[in-house]
């Protein structure tokens, strides 16, 4: 069996434990820096195995100064991380300990390891210049590659992260990109990018249908609210009864044309209309029943006047509770109406240095891939 084909079969055995042996990762975390070290470890022998410890090593480095990259970037932001964790013939992650205000903050974190694993293969340029020694060439290209990969314009990759700022839209077009790759080469590696690239753009399209959802929502939420506040002043409750009732047991409709599934993104219209009638039954049934609750409790008065009644606690409570919901749904709208909004002055600056980065990792690359011919005796 050749070395690609193992190191594919390889590949594909730890993106399945990655995806169905969780608590293995959580094992790993025993202590602050005990995850990484063996996982370190494995990951050297695994890369050994197949290449050789020299070159086990180099790779270990670039990942390891890439993920410190993420690390620095995340401190100065004051985001907090768990240690890196590295995983054979992937890479390696950091998993953020809370979310980034936004997406010029992310961008900032996905740009931090890119830029270190520049940084991290300059020494072997040096070494190289000065001993003419072909490996070092083997860690400048590698090393290109790597971080290079890393920039594509697809979510979860650095690149993708980076250019969200600009728009998300450039995911699409990153996908294109990688699936006339995958058509090419197929490798396991890049399928796995392209999968999880597909859900992550997939995702950011519905985000749009869940916005307006949520808009909806707010609106009859502050309805309710504004209701419960004339109940104590109507003179008979029948006719809002009458009114609720019929809102309560009103025909749900067909979510996508009459089948019980729906074509993602295609179908966004019909389900949003369903969402709001299915929210605007869930809150006149919530309003029916209390209405009923509430008209036949006791009233209780001040000192036994009848001019002065307490309020309600029964409407009180219900009050706050949807206040409480008013207040989660608000909070996610802005989230998700602010997150990817940015001035134009930044969206220039993140693609003049996304794009100076780029252009130096490819001039690198070209360079280690030239020298590589002429070395390329000495490196095979």
């Amino acid at each position: 069996m050749s070395k690609s084909r193992v190191r594919s079969a390889l590949l594909a055995v730890g993106a399945f434990i990655v995806a169905k042996f969780k608590w293995v990762l959580a094992f790993l975390k025993f202590s602050k820096f005990g995850g990484t070290l063996i996982s370190m470890g494995i990951s050297l022998w695994a890369y050994a195995f197949l290449y050789g410890w020299k070159f086990a090593a180099a790779v270990i480095y670039l990942i390891f100064v890439h993920e410190m990259g993420h690390v620095i970037a995340a401190r100065i932001k004051g985001i907090k991380t768990s240690p890196a964790v590295f995983l054979p013939f992937v890479g390696a992650f950091i998993a953020m300990k809370e979310q980034p205000r936004d997406a010029k903050t992310e961008a900032f974190l996905a740009y931090g390891g890119p830029l270190a694993g520049l940084l991290s293969f300059l020494p072997a340029v040096a070494l190289y210049e000065w001993t003419k020694e072909p490996f070092w060439i083997v860690v400048v290209f590698t090393g290109a590659l790597i971080n290079l990969f890393n920039l594509l314009p697809i979510s979860p990759l650095d690149g993708g992260r980076i250019v969200s700022v600009l728009s998300t839209r450039i995911w699409f077009f990153g996908l294109l990109g990688l699936g006339a790759l995958l058509v090419y080469s197929p490798d396991p590696m890049i399928f796995l990018i392209f999968l999880l690239g597909l859900f992550s753009w997939w995702g950011r399209g519905k985000e749009a249908t869940r916005q307006e959802i949520l808009a909806y929502e707010q609106k009859k939420l502050r309805e309710f609210l504004d209701d419960l506040e004339t109940w104590p002043t109507l003179s008979t409750t029948y006719e809002k009864k009458v009114q609720l009732q019929a809102a309560a047991q009103a025909s749900p409709g067909p979510a996508a044309g009459g089948r019980r599934w729906s074509i993602p993104l295609l179908d966004d219209g019909r389900k949003i209309a369903a969402a709001k009638a299915e929210i605007d039954r869930r809150y006149a049934n919530a309003a029916y029943e209390l209405l009923l609750k509430w008209e036949w409790a006791p009233v209780q008065y001040e000192d036994g006047d009848l001019d002065r009644p307490v309020p309600s606690t029964m409407l009180a409570e219900a009050s706050r509770s949807a206040a409480e919901r008013l207040t989660q749904v608000e909070e996610e709208l802005a989230r998700l109406s602010t997150y990817y909004k940015s001035p134009a002055s930044t969206k220039w600056k993140v693609l003049i240095a996304y794009l100076a980065l780029a252009v130096v990792l490819s001039l690198f690359f070209l360079y280690a891939n030239d020298l590589s011919e002429i070395h390329r005796s000495s490196i095979r």
